[in-house]
């Protein structure tokens, strides 16, 4: 109770002229707040990563306003002394109420120096699949391939797997199919090299390579892998099934089957990143 009268009691004696000079303090904040984030922006964006940029943006933004704020108490007679007290009961209080985000924030951080993901990046976390929108200090945001907004706090992600699908450069593109047991493997998988080997979408380094992963009653399971450039994954995808496709049936080589969803497993991970 005595700390709070000791808070009220300048408030109450200060005049109306006071009251003027804080505001101004404010109002005088918030425009160098923002001439400075503005003119630091083009900077930092060219120097430093999307998340760093938005991350240092926002705290000296956060900094410049808690200054104002201070020299405007000061202006309504705060001291020194009682503001340190104030800062001290709150302190205490906030970290009992909020020891969540202070674990979010410290993995925050730790997020910060492993530079696991940028702004821009397609992550997977928790099975929710997405593009990274925004990197804050208590958490992440998502944006799903079907335009759903999602949160993520920072302490999930230290804790769990997150899949980067735009770390690299290059990613594998992966075909599965059953083939007839009659099928000549090596025969195919130069056709398919000789089908592909003038499309620039994909890369002659890794060679693509048709692996022989099964022999069954529903013939010889294959999978034909082709390295491509990260970007323009999925029309890369698309044009390696249209290529191969007719180029098989033209050889005569029977698709016997390909690979069945099954009723309650996990298939997430084919759509829209495989």
């Amino acid at each position: 109770m005595e700390l709070f009268q000791q808070i009220m009691q300048p408030l109450q004696g200060a005049d109306g002229g006071a009251w003027l000079r804080a505001l101004g303090y404010l109002v005088l904040g918030l425009v160098l707040r923002n001439i400075i984030v503005s003119g630091m922006r083009k900077y930092v964006d060219n120097h430093t990563s999307p998340h760093k940029a938005i991350l240092f943006r926002r705290a000296i933004s956060y900094l410049v306003l808690f200054v104002f704020v201070l020299i405007a108490l000061s202006e309504l007679g705060f001291h020194s002394g009682v503001l340190l007290a104030v800062a001290g009961v709150l302190s205490v209080a906030i970290g009992f109420a909020s020891q969540a985000s202070t674990s979010n924030f410290i993995s925050g951080l730790f997020l910060l120096g492993e530079k696991s993901f940028k702004v821009g990046d397609i992550v997977a976390v928790q099975g929710t699949r997405g593009e990274v929108i925004s990197i804050d200090w208590l958490a992440i945001k998502i944006r799903t391939f079907d335009n759903l907004y999602v949160r993520v706090p920072n302490d999930d992600l230290i804790k769990g797997h997150v899949t980067n699908f735009s770390k690299f450069s290059i990613r594998r593109l992966d075909v599965q199919m059953w083939l007839a047991l009659e099928t000549d493997c090596a025969a195919l998988e130069k056709l398919l090299n000789q089908t592909i080997v003038h499309e620039q979408a994909f890369l002659h380094q890794p060679a693509p390579e048709l692996f022989r992963l099964h022999v069954g009653v529903l013939g010889i399971q294959v999978q034909y892998s082709v390295w491509a450039q990260q970007e323009g994954f999925f029309t890369s995808r698309s044009k390696l099934i249209d290529l191969i496709v007719p180029a098989m049936q033209n050889a005569g080589v029977v698709i016997t089957q390909t690979p069945s969803v099954v009723q309650g497993q996990d298939n997430s991970f084919r759509m829209p990143y495989p």
